[in-house]
This record gives structure tokens, sequence and C-alpha cells, in this order.
């Protein structure tokens, strides 16, 4: 492909968890395939340089160490987030997969079904699952040595879970149980480093002459004509006329800028409702790039969008090591256990903070069912209320989420400067969904006391779990697992996509991202978004 005069068959935007997916699948037809990222490299195999001060010459970023993921809650200089997107987005190669949790679940049959918003013919997401487990298996002892740490935390919530019922399993084994039981929390690590698509789908990518990757390219919309898009339009005027580059005869457009930014992509083209549209008519460079006024499409996009709402309880108890919080792990972690990764990936640093996970299904006053989780980890300071006293070393957090089953739906939008921000919070506007997960959390703490030396310090003796919830912040309920808010549907009436990921409307964009998702899986998303991803790109290569 020439730089001067670039056409392209797929070109695919956004180089974030499934954008990677879909580029590297497609470019494994012979497709020439233009993978667009807005941000730089993260890992070190992707040229990312944001090193460690203590892992100097060793070239390991900050996106390899999993456990230097809390630094990037605290870093003064956070380059690697959207700055124009309002939430938590991963503005660099790999996008939030190289900046989240780590937690990597594999789905269950209930995340594709039908009563969660599929269309027919999604429902058989096992093969797709495989595939993905294939390139990059789930570990819950990701250290390079195959031993756990740090695992206090771990060993505590066990004693209280199996007071109550819960049974201990192995957690991607048995993907298919999640009610009361628990199991060491599972990663997306290869070898003690961070992994996800960037380590796995996007190194075979990189290997074919048909593939290319250009970082630090924003694309700003789709060109149009009618229902066809001709073009995508950078920011890089490098990349063709005016920053455009066009597709070849019969080439597509595959948006995978996440729950953010494809809404605004989209925005920008022209689709969308009509108050974001005007918006964009009112912001003088937007307007010029947008078709005429009788192009528009009319679309639900940034609507029925999703999220977990979550509630954090902090816990105290002799055992826990708090390992300072996390604060010093960035600029000064513990000598023997950064002597210890370096020299072979292994120890406390192989792996992010969470330690358990655990789920409980609940029958709401609906009759609807829906699914708790809980993720624990060692740490938590940042987040205690107390009128108790504490040693601040034996901190440790639990947070609840509420999952499967959660009916809230917010709305996602622009505002005159084109940043996104949510309009409205996805979080209780169903009623029911509080009560559920505050019966959850009643239960949960209903047996802190059969353990011994365990105390509840957030909330404390001086407030009831109802007020807890009641007076929570709502800005820090979510648990940014956002989904839906281009969803997949039967009907232009009720959806962005159809079940092919088509945009409604056009003849050739197409979305595979989260933004599709039409409700939220079962445990933290990567793994169904993956999967989704994997059975996604065989649908679309089947169009014509």
């Amino acid at each position: 492909m020439s730089i001067d005069s670039m056409v392209v068959d797929p070109s695919v935007v956004g180089g974030g968890l499934t954008g990677i997916i879909v580029a590297d699948r497609i470019s494994e037809t012979g497709k020439s395939v233009l993978l667009l990222e807005r941000g730089g490299p993260s890992s070190r195999e992707s040229g990312g340089t944001d090193v460690a001060p203590w892992a100097n010459g060793t070239n390991l970023t900050r996106f390899d160490v999993p456990g230097v993921y809390e630094s990037f809650f605290m870093d003064t200089n956070p380059w690697f987030w959207c700055k124009d997107i309002t939430l938590y987005a991963g503005c660099l190669l790999g996008g939030g997969v190289e900046v989240n949790g780590a937690l990597y679940f594999y789905p269950r049959d209930i995340d594709f079904s039908l009563q969660a918003g599929w269309p027919s013919g999604w429902q058989d997401h096992q093969p797709y699952t495989d595939m993905v487990a294939a390139r990059l298996p789930s570990t819950d002892h990701p250290s390079a040595d195959g031993k756990r740490y740090l695992t206090q935390s771990h060993d505590v919530v066990a004693q209280l879970l199996n007071t109550q019922g819960y049974k201990s399993i192995t957690i991607n084994d048995e993907p298919e149980s999640k009610d009361h039981v628990y199991g060491y929390s599972p990663f997306d690590s290869l070898g003690g480093l961070r992994a996800g698509p960037v380590a796995t789908y996007l190194q075979t990518a990189r290997k074919r002459p048909n593939f290319e990757l250009k970082l630090y390219t924003y694309v700003t919309n789709v060109v149009r004509d009618n229902s066809v898009i001709t073009g995508v339009q950078t920011n890089d005027t490098s990349l063709g006329p005016d920053g455009i580059i066009f597709l070849n005869p019969g080439g597509r457009v595959v948006l995978s800028a996440g729950s953010f930014g494809s809404p605004r992509i989209l925005f920008q083209s022209g689709i969308g409702p009509s108050d974001m549209i005007q918006l964009v008519e009112e912001n003088p460079a937007a307007a010029a790039r947008l078709p005429p006024p009788s192009q528009y499409i009319d679309l639900s996009v940034g609507y029925n969008v999703s999220d977990n709402p979550s509630i954090n309880l902090v816990f105290t108890h002799p055992s826990i090591d708090s390992y300072d919080n996390w604060d010093t792990v960035w600029t000064n972690p513990r000598p023997a256990d950064a002597a210890q990764y370096l020299a072979n990936r292994s120890g406390v640093l192989a792996s992010t903070s969470p330690d358990l996970n655990f789920w409980r299904e609940y029958t709401g006053s609906d009759g609807r069912q829906r699914t708790v989780q809980g993720t624990v980890h060692p740490g938590g300071n940042t987040s205690v209320r107390t009128s108790f006293p504490y040693n601040t070393s034996q901190v440790f957090d639990i947070t609840l989420y509420l999952s499967t089953g959660v009916t809230s739906r917010g709305r996602v939008g622009i505002n005159g400067s084109l940043t996104v921000l949510p309009i409205e919070y996805p979080w209780f506007t169903d009623p029911v969904d509080k009560e559920t997960l505050i019966t959850a959390l009643e239960d949960f703490v209903a047996g802190v006391k059969q353990v011994q030396g365990l105390t509840l310090i957030t909330p404390d003796n001086t407030t009831t779990i109802v007020d807890y919830v009641n007076n929570y912040n709502p800005t820090s309920m979510s648990s940014n697992h956002w989904v839906g808010s281009n969803r997949i549907s039967t009907s232009a009436s009720t959806g962005v996509v159809d079940p092919n990921c088509k945009v409604f409307g056009t003849d050739n964009l197409f979305i595979v991202d989260a933004s599709i998702v039409p409700s939220l899986p079962t445990g933290n998303p990567q793994g169904a978004i993956m999967s989704a991803a994997e059975q996604a790109v065989v649908k679309i290569l089947v169009q014509k």
C-alpha cells in the first residue's frame, strides 16, 4: 500500500480489544487491512517506552508489568487516558485492556442468549470462545513460577463465603457455574506479563504483508455517499487528500473505537439522534465534514447503555498485607519483589491486585434473575470512610457488582466540544436493580462476625447498608464496563447495527466493539467481547 495514495479494502478504526482481533482475522483472508489507532504504543513489543524507574534497561513498560496497574489511577501525567472522554478510556494501542485490571472470564451461554438481547444466530458462541481461549488462555496463577502470591485476602474471604454455602472452583474451568461459587481471579497474562490482543492477535497480523498499522491516527468520521462509505477522515494529511483514506470499490469500514469512540464517529458522520447531530452542526470544523442533511440516518446511537453498578466495602483483618495500598509500586516497589519480577517475571508484581472473585444469583421482586459478582483485593485505603480506628496495613476491598440481568439503562453523547460524556447515568434507573444489590450486600456482610478478626470498617456501625447505598456517590458507582451504545438488533427502531454488525441504513459500515453488546455479560466483559469479535468477523466476511 502506498502512503501517498492510500486506498484500502477493509479499514478498521480503533486498535483496541476488538479492532486488533478483527484486523488479524480479516487479514488472514488475504484482504488488505489498515488498522488505525489514535494513540501510541503500549507494551514493549508494540514499541512502548514508558518504563518504570526501577525497571530501567529492561524495556518493560507499565503495560507489561501487571502489578503496576493501580498506578494508572495515581499518575500525575496519565497520557494514556483519553482527554476528550470524561470517563476512563484508554487512548493507546490495545485500548482498555492495556489499562484495566486484566480480569478475564470466559463467557457463559446466557451471555449470548436471546434473553440477553442477542439476535438469533449468535447463541452458539462456544466455537468462538474456544478460538479466543486457544490464542489467549486464562490463568489464575499468573506468576511465571506457577506460584500464587499475596493471597491473604483470598483466604479470609473464602472463610466468609464457606459459611454462606459457597464452593471453591477454578473459575474458567466451569464458566457456567456462577451461583454460590468463588475462586482465584483469572487473568489474561502470559509468562508473567500482561497479554491481551496486543501480545497475541497483533503479532500474527504484523507478519502479513497485507496488514498495516498506523498509530497516532485520529478518525473523526466516515465519508459517505448516501448509504455507501467511501473513506475515513483522519487527522493525517499524509494518508490522503485532506487526511481522507479512500476505500477500494467493495471495501468496508469496521469501527472498533469502543462504547464512547464509535458513537462519536457516527454522530460526526450524520448518523444518530438529531440532538447529537445538531451539536456537530454547531461545531464549524465538524459541520464541514457532515453529509447533506437529506443523508442523515436517525438511529438510537448512544442509547441503551449499561454498566455494572458497583459498591465498595472496606474490611480489615490481622492477616492482611495491604501492600501499602499499591501506592509505591510504580516509583519504588518493595526491593525484593522488584528484583524477583525482573529476574524471572514472578512474584507479587506478576499479577494485578484482584485476588478472588465470587458470584451469587438472585431473583428480584420483578421475577427477573440477576447475578451479583464480587471482586476482592488487598489495599483500598483511599476509599475508607469510618469512625473505627484501623491499621492501614491490614485493609482490603471487596467490590460487589450487579451483572447479568441488569435492567437499568443510560445514555452517552457529546457536548459542544465533541467531548464524550454520560447524558444519563445507567445505574439504578430501575429500582429493582438497587433492591437486588442491597440484598446481596446485606447477605454478604451478615456473616462477617463468623470470621475471627474480620471487621467491616466502611460502612461502619453508624450507618446501614441501605443508607450507605442511597448516599453513595453516583460517579463512584461505575465499574467502567460500558456496553450497548450501538446495540445490535434485528430492527433499526431498536438498535444501531443489524445481526451481521452492519450499521442500519449503510452498505459497508460495520461496528465490532463493546458498543454493540446488548446487555452486560456475567463477569468483567473482556472474554465475552473477544468471543463476540471472533464471531462478528465470520458474519462480516460472508456479507456481499
